[in-house]
């Protein structure tokens, strides 16, 4: 046994230095306080900014960004989740007003956006019916749209025939104090959801029709800490975005199980997953709205997080030894 915990200490030595010499970095603009991050399938990062109302694009494999859509470009405000939608040549975006942006609007509008995803181009701005907030953006097997309203306990989908975003799923479990519903995506024939104040995940299972039922609340061993950003994996694991600064892996078996992957992070956002890596926004949020609100943040960066079974984590297994 001595040997094993020996040998054991080895390898965590090295598994140790071999992951801090792993973790990629990108560096976003000073000021930009991103928020929403997105990755086309040829490996295209794009990423929203809160202050500059814009979305820079990182060519894939380039460590240099570049402007994709500038500034109040269709009148966008503050830049939310974003979506690259390959199939269709679109990035969609939500646009909404948190009050901080360096272009400030006499009369903001909150709506989805979407762009053509190569060049750039407005191709059409949709409105939220009553106001709002447009968080997070998810979509369907059959190309359908969906937003999280983090200020109204409902969910929308743009209804594309008529050019409208209409509510397809309100509940009172929703609603609550400052920022509800955040982060949003599609698994298997259901969406699942996060509410930031209360930690929770949701469930509705969307039928052949599109209509939704089955709305249920997945139970945690614990609460989320803030969830913000939530993608899929496969059909059993989920990666949310705590935005208290970690990054955590849900393992959708019974019980439910969470594993942070990642923690120590500036106030991360959201994420976006390309091959074996998740990439996470570091928005330094504590520069913008928090106690360190008039001290200028550093730089700004987006974290590459292996999703990979460590090596450690698998001598573990090979030495049976247990957490």
């Amino acid at each position: 046994m001595v040997f094993k915990v020996y040998i054991f200490l080895l390898f965590l030595c090295f598994s140790f230095l071999k992951s801090l010499k792993a973790e990629q970095l990108l560096y976003l603009e000073d000021n930009f306080f991103p928020e929403g991050i997105t990755i086309s399938e040829n490996g295209d990062i794009y990423v929203g900014s809160l202050k500059e109302n814009k979305i820079v694009k990182f060519s894939n494999g380039k460590k240099d960004f570049e402007e994709f859509i500038p500034s109040e470009s269709n009148n966008l405000l503050s830049v939310i989740g974003i979506l690259a939608d390959d199939r269709n040549k679109v990035l969609w975006a939500c646009s909404s007003n948190p009050g901080v942006t360096n272009y400030p609007s006499e009369n903001p509008v909150t709506s989805l956006k979407v762009f053509d995803l190569i060049t750039g181009n407005p191709l059409g701005s949709y409105e939220l019916p009553n106001g709002g907030f447009c968080n997070d953006i998810a979509k369907d097997s059959k190309d359908n749209i969906y937003i999280t309203d983090s200020f109204n306990p409902r969910i929308l989908r743009l209804n594309k025939s008529k050019g409208r975003l209409e509510t397809w799923f309100e509940n009172d479990s929703f609603k609550g104090e400052g920022f509800n519903l955040n982060g949003i995506t599609f698994m298997d024939n259901h969406i699942y959801t996060v509410k930031m104040n209360s930690g929770e995940l949701f469930k509705i299972k969307v039928k052949e029709n599109g209509v939704p039922s089955n709305f249920s609340k997945i139970t945690l061993p614990r609460p989320l800490n803030a969830p913000d950003g939530i993608k899929t994996i496969d059909k059993n694991n989920l990666l949310v975005v705590e935005n208290k600064g970690s990054l955590s892996i849900i393992k959708l078996s019974d019980p439910t199980e969470i594993t942070v992957i990642r923690d120590n992070l500036d106030t991360p956002t959201t994420v976006a997953i390309k091959k074996d890596t998740a990439w996470v926004l570091e928005a330094q949020f504590g520069h913008l709205f928090g106690e360190e609100k008039n001290v200028p943040p550093g730089k700004f960066k987006i974290v590459g997080v292996k999703l990979k079974t460590s090596l450690l984590t698998r001598l573990k297994s090979l030495l049976n030894i247990s957490n």
